[in-house]
């Protein structure tokens, strides 16, 4: 993926991160691993929502 967030669960989903300064795509199994990725990758940041996309 362009944003490097890549899943090699077969399972995992797409969650749209919505956060200060737009929006970032995640794949991940659950909301709770979603925001774990995101916040390892871009600790500065301010999540404002998850939803599933």
């Amino acid at each position: 993926m362009a944003d490097g967030f890549t899943s090699y669960e077969g399972n995992a989903v797409l969650w749209v991160v919505y956060h200060d300064r737009g929006t970032t795509h995640v794949h991940a199994t659950s909301e709770a691993i979603a925001l774990m990725r995101f916040m390892a990758k871009y600790p500065d940041r301010t999540v404002k929502k998850i939803v599933r996309g």
